[in-house]
């Protein structure tokens, strides 16, 4: 199974250095959106969400996609 990264992108960036093995890209975005809604489920009201994401990148360290945090709640 491939490894993804999913590091957090914002004023300062915070990178996965452990990855999790997936399936497929599907999974790996359905990942990230848990991961985004997870983090903002913790902090209610206390941080504004705009601009902050989660960078998915793939066994290379390939940049395979972003998802930003306010789509994760749509």
């Amino acid at each position: 199974m491939p490894r993804y990264y999913f590091s957090i992108r914002n004023d300062r960036a915070f990178d996965d250095t452990d990855g999790l093995e997936l399936p497929d890209l599907v999974a790996a975005r359905e990942e990230a959106n848990g991961f985004a809604r997870d983090l903002m489920r913790r902090e209610p009201g206390r941080r504004d969400w705009l601009g902050w994401a989660v960078r998915v990148s793939g066994e290379d360290q390939e940049h395979l996609f972003d998802l930003l945090f306010l789509d994760a709640v749509s």
